[in-house]
């Protein structure tokens, strides 16, 4: 077992380094900063295309030119477009991709966030995970994969010392003549 300044920095770096993942990338259903979401169209083209996975991440401004992620009333589900006027404290979005403004506009409390990071081609695989059936999956897979390793862990081989009195007989013994 590692003990000292090297053992606890053994174990401190991967805690902060988690801590400093979660705080930075953690959904914030789950208490970090971020929202995630899959797209699925082709309003954003050419800049994001479908099951591209964008983060967002809420601001204290807004302005106009920023890609927002907004809950639309119309569609009932979260649309990523981008801001063209904002008048009276509402807000007025368009694809990139689309010649008409978005029907309707947001208000300040529909805005999720502004885009952070995007990945191309991610959301896909981020969507697959999230099935039930597959998560299910995996989260069992992983269970079994602790349960399994979880045995005996090979301990260090001592090394054996050798003293005078503990060396083999032939070699100690002393022949008559």
């Amino acid at each position: 077992m590692r003990t000292g300044i090297r053992g606890s920095v053994a174990v401190l770096v991967p805690i902060v380094v988690v801590a400093a993942l979660w705080m930075g990338v953690a959904p914030t259903g789950l208490g970090g900063s971020c929202a995630y979401t899959v797209t699925s169209g082709i309003s954003m083209q050419p800049m994001i295309h479908k099951n591209d996975l964008a983060l967002v991440r809420a601001q204290a401004e807004y302005h106009v030119g920023d890609v927002v992620l907004y809950d639309n009333q119309l569609l009932h589900k979260p649309v990523l477009h981008r801001i063209v006027l904002i008048q009276n404290g509402d807000y007025f979005f368009r694809g990139d991709n689309n010649n008409f403004v978005d029907p309707g506009y947001a208000t300040r409390s529909e805005l999720v966030g502004k885009l952070w990071v995007h990945v191309s081609g991610l959301g896909g695989v981020v969507a697959w995970l999230g099935a039930p059936v597959h998560a299910g999956f995996l989260a069992g897979a992983a269970a079994a994969l602790v349960v399994l390793a979880g045995g005996k862990r090979p301990g260090r081989r001592r090394r054996r010392r050798t003293h005078p009195w503990m060396m083999r007989p032939e070699a100690t013994r002393i022949e008559d003549s």
